[in-house]
Protein backbone atom coordinates (compact mmCIF):
# COMPACT_ATOMS: atom_id res chain seq x y z
CA UNK A 1 0.00 0.00 0.00
CA UNK A 2 1.11 3.62 -0.88
CA UNK A 3 -0.16 6.20 0.57
CA UNK A 4 -1.59 8.17 -2.70
CA UNK A 5 -3.81 4.89 -3.10
CA UNK A 6 -6.04 6.87 0.11
CA UNK A 7 -6.13 9.41 -2.65
CA UNK A 8 -7.19 7.87 -4.94
CA UNK A 9 -9.85 6.06 -3.01
CA UNK A 10 -11.35 9.15 -1.33
CA UNK A 11 -11.64 10.75 -4.88
CA UNK A 12 -13.81 7.49 -5.76
CA UNK A 13 -15.98 7.53 -2.65
CA UNK A 14 -16.50 11.12 -2.23
CA UNK A 15 -16.81 12.76 -5.34
CA UNK A 16 -18.31 15.74 -3.84
CA UNK A 17 -16.64 15.34 -0.64
CA UNK A 18 -14.10 18.03 0.32
CA UNK A 19 -10.56 17.75 0.96
CA UNK A 20 -9.20 21.19 1.51
CA UNK A 21 -11.16 23.74 3.49
CA UNK A 22 -9.53 26.75 4.03
CA UNK A 23 -11.40 30.13 4.09
CA UNK A 24 -12.94 31.00 0.73
CA UNK A 25 -10.99 27.66 -0.96
CA UNK A 26 -12.85 24.25 -0.74
CA UNK A 27 -11.73 21.46 -3.04
CA UNK A 28 -13.37 18.37 -3.74
CA UNK A 29 -11.38 15.14 -3.36
CA UNK A 30 -11.03 14.62 -7.02
CA UNK A 31 -10.11 18.01 -7.65
CA UNK A 32 -7.17 17.73 -4.93
CA UNK A 33 -6.11 14.22 -7.44
CA UNK A 34 -5.98 16.06 -10.33
CA UNK A 35 -3.67 18.60 -8.91
CA UNK A 36 -2.13 16.13 -7.48
CA UNK A 37 -0.94 14.17 -10.91
CA UNK A 38 -0.50 17.43 -12.70
CA UNK A 39 2.12 18.65 -9.74
CA UNK A 40 4.13 15.10 -10.11
CA UNK A 41 3.87 16.13 -14.32
CA UNK A 42 5.49 18.73 -13.15
CA UNK A 43 7.94 17.36 -10.98
CA UNK A 44 8.56 14.50 -14.03
CA UNK A 45 9.52 17.35 -16.42
CA UNK A 46 12.10 18.81 -13.67
CA UNK A 47 13.95 15.47 -13.49
CA UNK A 48 12.15 13.83 -10.80
CA UNK A 49 12.15 9.84 -11.27
CA UNK A 50 11.29 6.66 -9.33
CA UNK A 51 13.48 6.35 -6.55
CA UNK A 52 14.83 10.28 -6.61
CA UNK A 53 15.10 12.27 -3.38
CA UNK A 54 12.54 15.62 -3.38
CA UNK A 55 13.52 18.02 -0.60
CA UNK A 56 10.70 20.57 0.29
CA UNK A 57 10.97 23.68 2.69
CA UNK A 58 7.35 25.38 3.67
CA UNK A 59 4.66 26.68 5.39
CA UNK A 60 1.83 25.05 6.25
CA UNK A 61 -0.95 25.03 3.16
CA UNK A 62 -3.02 23.31 0.84
CA UNK A 63 -0.55 23.31 -1.86
CA UNK A 64 2.07 22.34 0.71
CA UNK A 65 -0.19 19.53 0.67
CA UNK A 66 -0.18 18.48 -2.52
CA UNK A 67 3.21 18.50 -3.21
CA UNK A 68 4.03 16.30 -0.76
CA UNK A 69 1.65 14.10 -1.99
CA UNK A 70 3.11 14.65 -5.96
CA UNK A 71 6.14 13.47 -4.44
CA UNK A 72 4.65 10.42 -3.59
CA UNK A 73 2.77 10.40 -6.75
CA UNK A 74 5.82 10.61 -9.02
CA UNK A 75 7.38 7.54 -7.37
CA UNK A 76 9.96 9.75 -5.61
CA UNK A 77 11.43 9.87 -1.68
CA UNK A 78 10.40 12.94 0.72
CA UNK A 79 12.90 15.18 2.07
CA UNK A 80 10.27 17.73 4.34
CA UNK A 81 12.89 20.31 5.64
CA UNK A 82 12.31 22.31 9.07
CA UNK A 83 11.55 25.42 8.57
CA UNK A 84 13.21 26.39 11.50
CA UNK A 85 16.66 25.66 10.99
CA UNK A 86 19.30 28.30 10.23
CA UNK A 87 20.38 28.13 6.54
CA UNK A 88 24.22 26.23 8.18
CA UNK A 89 21.21 23.41 9.49
CA UNK A 90 19.73 22.75 6.00
CA UNK A 91 22.82 23.13 3.86
CA UNK A 92 24.01 20.37 6.44
CA UNK A 93 20.70 17.75 5.22
CA UNK A 94 20.99 18.94 1.91
CA UNK A 95 24.31 17.75 1.11
CA UNK A 96 23.26 14.94 3.32
CA UNK A 97 20.59 13.43 1.22
CA UNK A 98 21.32 14.60 -1.84
CA UNK A 99 18.04 15.57 -3.28
CA UNK A 100 17.73 16.20 -7.44
CA UNK A 101 15.10 19.49 -6.16
CA UNK A 102 14.50 21.43 -3.99
CA UNK A 103 10.64 23.09 -3.69
CA UNK A 104 10.03 25.98 -1.47
CA UNK A 105 7.50 28.45 -1.41
CA UNK A 106 7.58 32.14 -1.35
CA UNK A 107 8.29 32.54 2.08
CA UNK A 108 11.03 30.17 2.83
CA UNK A 109 12.79 30.72 -0.85
CA UNK A 110 15.41 32.95 1.01
CA UNK A 111 16.17 30.79 3.33
CA UNK A 112 16.79 28.08 1.22
CA UNK A 113 18.16 29.68 -1.80
CA UNK A 114 20.72 30.51 0.88
CA UNK A 115 21.99 27.58 2.31
CA UNK A 116 21.30 25.18 -1.55
CA UNK A 117 24.43 24.88 -3.10
CA UNK A 118 24.59 26.32 -6.86
CA UNK A 119 24.34 22.66 -8.22
CA UNK A 120 21.34 21.75 -6.93
CA UNK A 121 17.94 22.46 -9.09
CA UNK A 122 15.12 24.65 -7.37
CA UNK A 123 11.74 25.61 -7.87
CA UNK A 124 10.04 28.54 -5.61
CA UNK A 125 5.96 27.70 -5.50
CA UNK A 126 4.99 31.38 -5.91
CA UNK A 127 2.08 32.41 -7.77
CA UNK A 128 3.64 32.10 -11.05
CA UNK A 129 5.33 29.54 -10.35
CA UNK A 130 2.45 27.22 -8.93
CA UNK A 131 0.21 27.94 -11.96
CA UNK A 132 3.38 26.67 -13.63
CA UNK A 133 3.39 23.42 -12.06
CA UNK A 134 -0.49 22.94 -12.14
CA UNK A 135 -0.53 23.80 -15.51
CA UNK A 136 1.34 20.39 -16.51
CA UNK A 137 0.35 17.39 -18.03
CA UNK A 138 -0.79 14.78 -15.16
CA UNK A 139 0.59 11.51 -14.82
CA UNK A 140 0.14 8.31 -13.62
CA UNK A 141 0.30 7.55 -10.23
CA UNK A 142 3.61 5.65 -9.67
CA UNK A 143 1.99 3.61 -6.55
CA UNK A 144 5.53 2.94 -4.91
CA UNK A 145 5.63 -0.44 -3.26
CA UNK A 146 5.18 -0.68 0.22
CA UNK A 147 8.85 -1.75 0.95
CA UNK A 148 10.17 0.87 -0.78
CA UNK A 149 11.62 4.19 0.75
CA UNK A 150 9.07 6.96 1.27
CA UNK A 151 10.61 9.84 3.01
CA UNK A 152 14.16 10.86 4.97
CA UNK A 153 12.69 12.80 8.10
CA UNK A 154 15.58 14.42 9.90
CA UNK A 155 16.01 14.37 13.43
CA UNK A 156 18.13 15.66 15.82
CA UNK A 157 21.37 13.86 16.62
CA UNK A 158 23.38 13.19 20.16
CA UNK A 159 26.37 13.60 18.14
CA UNK A 160 25.42 17.22 17.29
CA UNK A 161 24.08 16.41 13.61
CA UNK A 162 21.09 15.46 12.97
CA UNK A 163 20.27 11.84 11.26
CA UNK A 164 18.58 11.10 8.41
CA UNK A 165 15.29 8.43 9.70
CA UNK A 166 14.63 6.58 6.36
CA UNK A 167 10.98 5.60 6.04
CA UNK A 168 9.37 3.11 3.82
CA UNK A 169 5.80 3.54 2.65
CA UNK A 170 4.84 0.22 4.74
CA UNK A 171 6.00 2.27 7.59
CA UNK A 172 4.11 5.37 6.75
CA UNK A 173 0.62 3.35 5.88
CA UNK A 174 0.75 2.13 9.60
CA UNK A 175 1.26 5.40 10.87
CA UNK A 176 -1.93 6.16 9.23
CA UNK A 177 -3.80 3.15 9.95
CA UNK A 178 -2.81 3.75 13.49
CA UNK A 179 -3.98 7.49 13.84
CA UNK A 180 -7.26 6.63 11.88
CA UNK A 181 -8.01 4.30 14.19
CA UNK A 182 -7.15 5.78 17.36
CA UNK A 183 -8.56 9.52 16.60
CA UNK A 184 -11.55 7.78 14.99
CA UNK A 185 -11.31 10.12 11.98
CA UNK A 186 -14.43 9.65 9.29
CA UNK A 187 -15.24 11.46 6.23
CA UNK A 188 -17.17 14.78 8.19
CA UNK A 189 -13.59 15.21 10.26
CA UNK A 190 -11.86 18.08 9.87
CA UNK A 191 -8.41 18.66 10.89
CA UNK A 192 -6.39 22.05 11.26
CA UNK A 193 -2.77 21.14 10.51
CA UNK A 194 -1.57 23.79 13.33
CA UNK A 195 1.62 22.13 13.95
CA UNK A 196 4.24 22.06 11.19
CA UNK A 197 3.78 19.70 8.79
CA UNK A 198 7.19 18.85 8.45
CA UNK A 199 6.80 16.90 11.62
CA UNK A 200 5.90 13.04 12.23
CA UNK A 201 3.40 14.00 14.58
CA UNK A 202 1.13 16.76 12.14
CA UNK A 203 1.81 14.58 9.13
CA UNK A 204 1.33 11.37 10.52
CA UNK A 205 -2.27 12.76 11.39
CA UNK A 206 -2.51 13.91 8.03
CA UNK A 207 -2.03 10.42 6.89
CA UNK A 208 -4.85 9.15 8.91
CA UNK A 209 -7.37 11.80 7.67
CA UNK A 210 -6.56 11.31 3.86
CA UNK A 211 -6.64 7.46 4.32
CA UNK A 212 -10.54 8.60 6.02
CA UNK A 213 -11.36 10.69 2.80
CA UNK A 214 -11.74 13.50 5.65
CA UNK A 215 -11.05 17.13 5.31
CA UNK A 216 -7.82 19.64 6.04
CA UNK A 217 -7.47 22.83 6.97
CA UNK A 218 -4.45 24.48 7.65
CA UNK A 219 -2.31 27.37 9.58
CA UNK A 220 0.82 28.66 8.25
CA UNK A 221 1.76 29.91 11.59
CA UNK A 222 0.59 29.25 15.04
CA UNK A 223 -1.16 32.25 16.48
CA UNK A 224 -3.95 32.29 18.61
CA UNK A 225 -6.32 34.80 16.28
CA UNK A 226 -5.47 32.50 13.68
CA UNK A 227 -6.22 29.06 15.38
CA UNK A 228 -10.19 30.51 16.21
CA UNK A 229 -10.35 31.83 12.09
CA UNK A 230 -9.59 28.46 11.45
CA UNK A 231 -12.63 27.22 13.88
CA UNK A 232 -15.06 29.80 12.67
CA UNK A 233 -15.04 29.48 8.75
CA UNK A 234 -13.65 25.97 8.21
CA UNK A 235 -15.61 23.69 11.22
CA UNK A 236 -12.76 22.53 12.40
CA UNK A 237 -13.49 18.75 14.35
CA UNK A 238 -9.99 17.55 15.27
CA UNK A 239 -6.83 19.41 16.45
CA UNK A 240 -3.09 18.39 17.61
CA UNK A 241 -1.86 20.72 19.65
CA UNK A 242 1.32 20.51 22.77
CA UNK A 243 0.80 22.16 25.70
CA UNK A 244 1.79 25.15 25.11
CA UNK A 245 -0.59 25.72 22.20
CA UNK A 246 -3.67 24.79 24.50
CA UNK A 247 -2.03 27.18 26.54
CA UNK A 248 -2.15 29.67 24.51
CA UNK A 249 -5.33 29.00 22.79
CA UNK A 250 -7.32 29.07 26.86
CA UNK A 251 -5.49 32.56 27.95
CA UNK A 252 -5.92 34.28 24.38
CA UNK A 253 -8.02 37.43 24.76
CA UNK A 254 -9.49 36.24 20.77
CA UNK A 255 -11.15 32.99 22.66
CA UNK A 256 -13.86 31.83 21.61
CA UNK A 257 -15.82 29.01 24.22
CA UNK A 258 -18.58 28.25 21.40
CA UNK A 259 -15.78 27.18 18.97
CA UNK A 260 -14.26 25.36 21.38
CA UNK A 261 -17.17 23.58 22.07
CA UNK A 262 -17.34 22.14 18.37
CA UNK A 263 -13.90 20.28 18.94
CA UNK A 264 -14.52 16.37 19.34
CA UNK A 265 -10.79 15.53 19.67
CA UNK A 266 -7.39 16.61 20.76
CA UNK A 267 -4.39 14.99 20.64
CA UNK A 268 -0.96 16.12 21.95
CA UNK A 269 2.19 14.68 22.44
CA UNK A 270 6.10 15.71 23.32
CA UNK A 271 5.58 16.43 27.49
CA UNK A 272 2.48 15.44 30.13
CA UNK A 273 0.10 17.60 30.79
CA UNK A 274 -0.09 19.57 33.69
CA UNK A 275 -3.14 18.65 35.82
CA UNK A 276 -4.38 22.07 36.22
CA UNK A 277 -3.75 22.57 32.35
CA UNK A 278 -5.81 19.23 31.80
CA UNK A 279 -8.55 20.95 34.40
CA UNK A 280 -8.86 24.30 32.15
CA UNK A 281 -8.63 22.10 28.77
CA UNK A 282 -11.54 19.87 30.14
CA UNK A 283 -14.09 22.31 30.83
CA UNK A 284 -13.13 24.46 27.86
CA UNK A 285 -13.35 21.44 25.22
CA UNK A 286 -16.93 19.84 26.67
CA UNK A 287 -17.28 17.67 23.99
CA UNK A 288 -13.76 16.71 23.37
CA UNK A 289 -11.82 13.57 24.18
CA UNK A 290 -8.18 13.57 24.89
CA UNK A 291 -5.38 11.22 23.23
CA UNK A 292 -1.56 11.68 24.74
CA UNK A 293 0.81 10.31 22.62
CA UNK A 294 4.64 9.62 23.03
CA UNK A 295 6.92 7.92 19.85
CA UNK A 296 9.97 8.75 17.90
CA UNK A 297 10.70 9.68 13.95
CA UNK A 298 12.35 6.11 14.25
CA UNK A 299 9.05 4.60 15.03
CA UNK A 300 7.46 6.68 12.15
CA UNK A 301 5.64 8.66 14.85
CA UNK A 302 3.47 7.26 18.03
CA UNK A 303 4.08 4.24 19.49
CA UNK A 304 2.06 4.67 22.94
CA UNK A 305 -0.95 6.14 23.99
CA UNK A 306 -2.60 7.99 26.93
CA UNK A 307 -6.90 7.39 25.83
CA UNK A 308 -9.44 9.84 26.50
CA UNK A 309 -10.83 7.63 29.61
CA UNK A 310 -7.77 8.16 31.37
CA UNK A 311 -7.59 12.24 31.10
CA UNK A 312 -9.32 12.81 34.39
CA UNK A 313 -8.89 13.93 37.75
CA UNK A 314 -10.68 11.80 39.47
CA UNK A 315 -12.40 8.85 39.68
CA UNK A 316 -11.40 4.96 39.13
CA UNK A 317 -9.31 5.72 36.49
CA UNK A 318 -7.22 8.82 36.99
CA UNK A 319 -4.01 8.68 38.07
CA UNK A 320 -1.91 8.04 34.86
CA UNK A 321 -1.38 10.81 33.83
CA UNK A 322 2.09 11.02 34.53
CA UNK A 323 2.54 8.21 32.19
CA UNK A 324 3.31 7.89 28.31
CA UNK A 325 0.02 5.63 27.78
CA UNK A 326 0.15 2.29 26.83
CA UNK A 327 1.58 0.59 23.64
CA UNK A 328 -0.56 0.97 20.65
CA UNK A 329 -2.11 -2.01 18.24
CA UNK A 330 0.68 -3.11 15.86
CA UNK A 331 3.61 -2.17 18.15
CA UNK A 332 5.06 -4.43 21.06
CA UNK A 333 6.90 -2.82 23.70
CA UNK A 334 9.76 -3.94 26.53
CA UNK A 335 11.65 -2.52 29.18
CA UNK A 336 14.95 -3.51 28.33
CA UNK A 337 18.56 -3.26 30.89
CA UNK A 338 21.99 -2.89 29.11
CA UNK A 339 22.57 -6.32 28.18
CA UNK A 340 19.20 -6.08 25.94
CA UNK A 341 17.16 -8.16 28.53
CA UNK A 342 13.75 -7.63 29.26
CA UNK A 343 12.65 -6.55 33.11
CA UNK A 344 10.00 -6.54 35.48
CA UNK A 345 7.12 -4.34 35.88
CA UNK A 346 8.58 -1.28 37.96
CA UNK A 347 11.99 -1.28 37.20
CA UNK A 348 13.57 1.24 34.98
CA UNK A 349 15.38 0.12 31.76
CA UNK A 350 15.45 1.23 28.32
CA UNK A 351 11.80 1.58 26.28
CA UNK A 352 12.21 -0.09 23.22
CA UNK A 353 9.45 -1.19 20.74
CA UNK A 354 9.31 -3.37 17.52
CA UNK A 355 6.97 -3.33 14.88
CA UNK A 356 6.00 -2.87 10.92
CA UNK A 357 6.10 1.01 11.18
CA UNK A 358 9.91 0.71 12.62
CA UNK A 359 12.30 2.28 10.33
CA UNK A 360 14.26 0.93 7.72
CA UNK A 361 17.14 2.65 9.58
CA UNK A 362 19.81 5.60 9.31
CA UNK A 363 19.91 7.00 5.54
CA UNK A 364 23.84 6.29 4.47
CA UNK A 365 24.53 5.07 8.39
CA UNK A 366 24.29 1.57 8.85
CA UNK A 367 26.65 1.34 11.93
CA UNK A 368 24.13 4.02 13.59
CA UNK A 369 21.50 1.71 12.16
CA UNK A 370 22.82 -1.15 14.17
CA UNK A 371 23.24 0.32 17.33
CA UNK A 372 19.55 1.53 17.17
CA UNK A 373 17.61 -1.56 15.92
CA UNK A 374 18.84 -4.67 17.48
CA UNK A 375 17.28 -7.74 16.78
CA UNK A 376 14.06 -5.80 15.26
CA UNK A 377 13.83 -3.61 18.73
CA UNK A 378 14.54 0.09 18.31
CA UNK A 379 15.84 1.42 20.90
CA UNK A 380 14.07 4.61 21.90
CA UNK A 381 17.48 6.21 24.14
CA UNK A 382 14.68 6.79 26.73
CA UNK A 383 14.78 5.07 30.00
CA UNK A 384 11.40 4.28 31.64
CA UNK A 385 9.72 1.93 33.71
CA UNK A 386 6.19 -0.20 33.09
CA UNK A 387 3.59 0.22 36.09
CA UNK A 388 1.18 -3.04 36.97
CA UNK A 389 -1.03 -1.95 34.64
CA UNK A 390 1.29 -2.03 31.59
CA UNK A 391 1.43 1.87 31.21
CA UNK A 392 5.02 3.43 29.95
CA UNK A 393 6.27 5.76 32.48
CA UNK A 394 9.58 8.29 31.11
CA UNK A 395 11.49 8.92 33.67
CA UNK A 396 14.81 10.04 31.67
CA UNK A 397 15.89 11.02 28.45
CA UNK A 398 19.30 8.29 28.00
CA UNK A 399 20.21 10.75 25.05
CA UNK A 400 19.89 13.77 26.98
CA UNK A 401 17.32 15.34 24.93
CA UNK A 402 15.18 18.94 26.07
CA UNK A 403 11.95 19.12 25.10
CA UNK A 404 11.00 22.87 24.86
CA UNK A 405 7.48 24.42 23.50
CA UNK A 406 6.98 20.53 21.82
CA UNK A 407 9.97 20.85 19.87
CA UNK A 408 13.03 18.26 20.69
CA UNK A 409 16.22 19.77 21.18
CA UNK A 410 19.54 18.09 21.28
CA UNK A 411 22.11 19.31 23.99
CA UNK A 412 24.48 17.97 21.81
CA UNK A 413 23.41 19.87 19.00
CA UNK A 414 23.46 23.08 20.74
CA UNK A 415 26.88 22.26 22.71
CA UNK A 416 28.44 21.41 19.45
CA UNK A 417 27.82 25.66 18.40
CA UNK A 418 28.64 26.63 21.19
CA UNK A 419 31.99 24.97 21.12
CA UNK A 420 32.82 26.27 17.88
CA UNK A 421 32.73 30.17 19.11
CA UNK A 422 36.71 30.77 19.94
CA UNK A 423 35.95 32.47 23.05
CA UNK A 424 34.64 29.17 24.38
CA UNK A 425 36.79 27.10 26.47
CA UNK A 426 34.09 24.46 27.03
CA UNK A 427 30.32 24.52 27.74
CA UNK A 428 27.28 21.81 28.52
CA UNK A 429 23.58 22.27 27.89
CA UNK A 430 20.41 21.18 30.08
CA UNK A 431 17.16 21.25 30.50
CA UNK A 432 15.57 23.03 33.02
CA UNK A 433 12.05 23.34 34.37
CA UNK A 434 9.94 26.10 32.71
CA UNK A 435 6.22 27.32 33.54
CA UNK A 436 6.09 28.81 29.75
CA UNK A 437 7.93 26.05 27.89
CA UNK A 438 8.05 23.17 30.12
CA UNK A 439 11.75 23.23 29.60
CA UNK A 440 14.01 25.79 28.32
CA UNK A 441 17.75 25.52 27.25
CA UNK A 442 20.34 26.48 29.52
CA UNK A 443 23.82 26.65 28.72
CA UNK A 444 26.71 26.80 31.31
CA UNK A 445 30.05 28.29 29.80
CA UNK A 446 33.61 28.12 30.60
CA UNK A 447 35.39 30.90 28.79
CA UNK A 448 38.92 30.58 27.42
CA UNK A 449 41.07 32.71 29.94
CA UNK A 450 41.62 35.64 27.26
CA UNK A 451 38.70 36.05 26.24
CA UNK A 452 35.74 38.21 27.52
CA UNK A 453 32.66 36.58 26.96
CA UNK A 454 29.37 38.51 27.08
CA UNK A 455 25.63 36.68 26.88
CA UNK A 456 25.08 38.63 24.25
CA UNK A 457 27.66 37.59 21.48
CA UNK A 458 27.74 33.42 22.74
CA UNK A 459 23.42 34.33 21.86
CA UNK A 460 24.64 35.93 18.04
CA UNK A 461 26.57 33.32 17.72
CA UNK A 462 24.46 30.50 18.31
CA UNK A 463 21.56 31.85 15.99
CA UNK A 464 24.06 31.87 13.07
CA UNK A 465 24.17 27.86 13.40
CA UNK A 466 21.43 26.84 14.94
CA UNK A 467 17.41 27.12 14.54
CA UNK A 468 16.15 29.73 16.47
CA UNK A 469 14.18 27.52 19.17
CA UNK A 470 17.47 25.39 20.00
CA UNK A 471 19.38 28.87 21.14
CA UNK A 472 19.89 28.68 24.79
CA UNK A 473 17.70 30.94 26.81
CA UNK A 474 19.91 31.59 29.80
CA UNK A 475 23.30 31.42 30.33
CA UNK A 476 26.08 30.79 33.71
CA UNK A 477 29.23 31.22 33.30
CA UNK A 478 31.45 28.90 35.66
CA UNK A 479 34.95 28.21 36.07
CA UNK A 480 34.94 23.97 36.40
CA UNK A 481 31.76 21.64 35.27
CA UNK A 482 30.99 18.38 37.60
CA UNK A 483 32.63 15.32 35.54
CA UNK A 484 32.57 11.88 36.21
CA UNK A 485 35.37 9.49 37.08
CA UNK A 486 36.15 8.98 33.03
CA UNK A 487 35.92 12.41 32.38
CA UNK A 488 32.07 12.74 31.14
CA UNK A 489 29.90 16.08 32.06
CA UNK A 490 27.58 14.80 35.04
CA UNK A 491 24.06 16.67 33.65
CA UNK A 492 22.08 15.43 36.29
CA UNK A 493 24.45 16.99 38.90
CA UNK A 494 24.75 19.90 36.65
CA UNK A 495 20.84 20.31 36.50
CA UNK A 496 20.59 20.28 40.30
CA UNK A 497 23.04 23.05 40.84
CA UNK A 498 21.39 25.05 38.14
CA UNK A 499 18.21 25.04 40.22
CA UNK A 500 19.92 25.28 43.21
CA UNK A 501 21.04 28.53 41.89
CA UNK A 502 17.55 30.08 40.64
CA UNK A 503 18.05 29.32 37.49
CA UNK A 504 14.40 27.73 36.91
CA UNK A 505 11.93 30.20 35.63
Amino acid sequence: MSLTSAVRRAAQVRPQGLAILQGEQRTTWPETASRIARMAGALRTRGVTPGKRVATLALNSPEYFELLMAVWWAGAVLVPLNTRLAADEIAFILDHAQPCLLVMDEAMSALGLKAAPTSLATVVCDAPGLAQMLGAQPIEDCAPGHGSTAGIFYTGGTTGKPKGVELSHQNFAMAAVNMQRDLAHREDTVYLHASPMFHLADFGIGLGVTLAAGGHSFMPRFTPEAFYERLRRDRITHLQLVPTMLAAVLDAPCRDDALLAGIQRISYGAAPIASSLLERTLAAFPNARIHQFYGMTESCGASVMLPPERHVLAGPLAGKLRAAGQVTAGFELRIADEAGAAVAPGTVGEIQVRGPAVMTGYWNDPQQTAATVVNGWLRSGDGGFLDEDGFVHVVDRLKDMIISGGENIYSAEVESALASHPGVLSCAVVGLPDERWGERVHAVVIARPDANLVVDELDAHCRAHLAGYKVPRSYDFADALPLSGIGKVQKKILREQCVARGRVA
